[in-house]
């Protein structure tokens, strides 16, 4: 047998031990970064909360467009980064200054079920500004189960004393995702 063909069914041979297709799926990856992607929602009411500790929660969707749509089949790693949540009061007499807790969750669209919490805030000593609040994040997120999907739901959370007439406030959420699918399949 000449030298070439042996060679080629020898890494063939190799390529299919159980402990070389750790290896060879290393070389078969297909890689995405998705732009930072923001959405906003505008003048998103509020109920009005009763006296003293309450808490409210609004979902915002959203979209994570085709990215998932586009990937081969095989092993996937996503990071998702919500970099921004804020909300601005644009109606009523709010005053966000008693909020003294706050989270932004993650969780597949028409589900119940948190995956996972984003971001969180808690009150400072000194409210710089009673009509915005801003959560800020830059850790990735691992959420390979949420990658094919076309979009996701963003849940906000806050307690402690909250307006006690019903506002308006614009929302935005803004993010970005990677994903990486290792992808390695023989053809017979």
């Amino acid at each position: 047998m000449p030298a070439l063909p042996r060679a080629l069914l020898l890494c063939a041979v190799l390529l299919l031990a159980p402990g070389c297709r750790k290896i060879a799926d290393t070389f078969f990856v297909v890689g995405l970064n998705s732009e930072e992607l923001c959405k906003t929602e505008r003048n998103v009411t509020f109920s009005p909360s009763t006296p003293g500790a309450a808490t409210v929660e609004k979902t915002v969707q959203f979209p994570l467009g085709q990215l998932g749509q586009d990937l081969p089949e095989g092993r996937l790693e996503t990071e998702l980064r919500l970099r921004l949540f804020e909300l601005n009061v644009t109606g009523g007499e709010a005053d966000l200054g008693g909020i003294e807790y706050a989270k932004v969750s993650l969780r597949r669209q028409g589900s119940g079920e948190v995956i996972r919490t984003l971001l969180e805030y808690r009150r400072p000593a000194q409210v710089f500004s009673p009509t915005q609040l801003s959560l800020r994040g830059v850790e990735p997120a691992s959420v390979p189960q949420l990658a094919r999907e076309e979009s996701v739901e963003l849940v906000f959370e806050a307690t402690g004393d909250l307006p006690q007439q019903e506002w308006t406030a614009d929302i935005q959420a803004c993010a970005d995702m990677q994903a990486e699918v290792h992808s390695f399949h023989f053809i017979f």
